[in-house]
């Protein structure tokens, strides 16, 4: 069995090892300048290492060895010292975590038995979270609000949580004083138990557990072979993140992004062959979402870093169909940047691979749409369009919610059509798509409804109808609001500086000012 490591017994073992190099260097007849000189250190790093003071890299103590012909001592007593603060390392980390999850639990509120409601005995794998793909689309949702409840009888056989063996998310969803809660069953010790939880409560306890499951239990060393099942769980993570991104927002997800591609990196290190391509396409998608998050919330420059992370590991995975899928993406993202010609280029160049899924192809083919109308091209415009309009009838996988793409749904593409006929000077043919798209999106899928929302009113003011943008904007703003996407309101902001000269209609001005007092 493993000791837990205290921080004593890591300060000891430095002091272990300094004792060591002093001992070697006084026997050698050197001062700690001498030797400092010898290896190219300087004499205050010697001297440091030598009361266990500080760390220094495996280099140092491989010429030291060498100047002080210890034949591997030093170098030995270096690995175990560094295993040891590893360890050390890994234990508190893992201690973070599972007093995170400890706090979590305290927010689990039991939901009260109903006799003629017993709890099922059967369960599902994880969390069930089906989603589609993060892109200009719907995005499943989790509220903003944060955890409120403490129970004071959460059963103590609930925690550490890493110990739960089946967790599953049951489809109700209830709103009690204005915060969205699920009912999350729990089997532990061979007992069910179900409780009410508030969703922001049950992304941290996703993330969590995917997080513990992945390092293994805590004071163990790191092992040396990686579980395939990973994979799998960090997929169900990211797909329950593209769910709660709606309406937590970009900035409260991309943080924890962050904290899992730096998971899947450290697994993807100590896997190999097979696995390790796995864990590398998993990573690009991960990446690609980070590059989402960051683009909604206008930071174009991370999202390039992002994107191009996610590119190079794709390819390098060999993962043909997302390589596809990015260059799709990045020709999206080249729409109103000056590079006008590489947008059909690269949506041309993602439709190459004959066996890239047609929804994929689909998505490629309305960034081909796009890149026409820079041409003021409508009749390629429209082909490309009807081609998207056919490959998603066509495919059986659009009733996948985890199918790449599957946000290529027809009001995206209705959508997508709004946004060409606006961008061929056909504002009544925009309004028409746009409004078909709207009425058509689920009222759930809160910003990228503001999305197109804002889109309709730019048409609006197009076709001269300057007050039915603004009634239309001002509900688009609300939108913006509550889901923190700067996307939206920056696109809020472009209308309302067209919108300036007819500030004498009430409902232009009463949404100017609005604009004004909200910033």
């Amino acid at each position: 069995m493993w000791m837990l490591i205290t921080p004593e017994q890591v300060t000891e073992s430095q002091k272990a090892l300094g004792a060591q190099l002093t001992a070697r260097r006084a026997a050698a007849g050197l001062t700690q300048a001498s030797l400092a000189a010898r290896i190219r250190y300087s004499r205050s790093t010697v001297a440091n290492l030598e009361i266990g003071r500080s760390q220094s890299p495996a280099s140092f103590w491989q010429l030291a060895d060498q100047a002080l012909s210890a034949d591997g001592a030093l170098i030995a007593q270096h690995r175990k010292v560094a295993e040891l603060q590893a360890r050390y390392r890994a234990q508190s980390a893992l201690a973070r975590e599972q007093a995170r999850m400890a706090r979590i639990a305290a927010a689990l509120t039991p939901v009260p038995h109903d006799d003629d409601l017993p709890l099922s005995s059967s369960w599902q794998p994880a969390v069930a979270a089906g989603t589609a793909d993060p892109r200009d689309r719907a995005h499943p949702a989790t509220p903003s609000d944060g955890v409120d409840a403490i129970a004071d009888t959460m059963p103590c056989t609930v925690a550490p949580m890493s110990a739960v063996a089946d967790i599953a998310l049951t489809p109700d969803e209830e709103h009690r004083d204005g915060v969205a809660t699920a009912t999350l069953e729990v089997m532990s010790d061979g007992q069910a138990m179900s409780f009410r939880v508030t969703r922001r409560a049950l992304l941290e306890l996703a993330a969590g557990l995917t997080a513990l499951k992945a390092a293994g239990p805590v004071g163990a060393s790191r092992p040396t072979a990686v579980d395939p099942a990973v994979v799998d769980h960090f997929a169900e993570l990211r797909a329950l993140l593209v769910q709660a991104d709606d309406k937590l927002g970009g900035r409260t997800i991309l943080a924890t992004v962050e904290q899992q591609i730096t998971q899947i990196a450290a697994l993807r290190r100590q896997a190999r062959g097979q696995l390790r391509d796995r864990l590398l396409s998993t990573e690009a998608r991960w990446s690609e979402f980070g590059g989402w998050l960051s683009d909604d919330l206008g930071d174009r420059a991370a999202g390039d870093r992002w994107l191009d992370r996610a590119s190079g590991m794709a390819q390098e995975a060999d993962d043909r169909e997302f390589s596809s899928y990015v260059l799709a993406r990045r020709a999206q993202r080249m729409v109103g940047t000056g590079d006008d010609d590489r947008v059909v280029g690269l949506a041309r160049a993602a439709s190459r691979h004959p066996d890239v899924p047609p929804l994929v192809h689909a998505f490629a083919a309305v960034q081909e749409a796009h890149g026409s109308t820079l041409d003021n091209d409508t009749t390629g415009f429209q082909t490309a369009i009807e081609r998207a309009h056919t490959l998603v009838a066509t495919d059986p996988a659009t009733d996948d919610e985890h199918a790449l793409g599957s946000f290529c749904t027809p009001p995206y593409l209705a959508a997508q059509e709004g946004e060409g006929w606006l961008r061929l000077n056909q504002p009544h043919r925009a309004i028409t798509s746009f409004t078909t798209a709207v009425n058509q999106w689920p009222d759930r899928y809160r910003r990228e409804r503001g999305m197109y929302l804002s889109r309709t009113a730019h048409a609006y003011l197009a076709a001269a109808e300057p007050e039915q943008a603004a009634t239309t904007a001002d509900e688009a703003l609300t939108l913006a609001t509550t889901t923190g996407s700067a996307r939206v309101h920056r696109d809020i902001l472009a209308l309302t500086r067209q919108l300036k000269p007819f500030s004498h209609h009430q409902q232009v001005r009463e949404l100017l000012d609005r604009v004004a007092a909200t910033g």
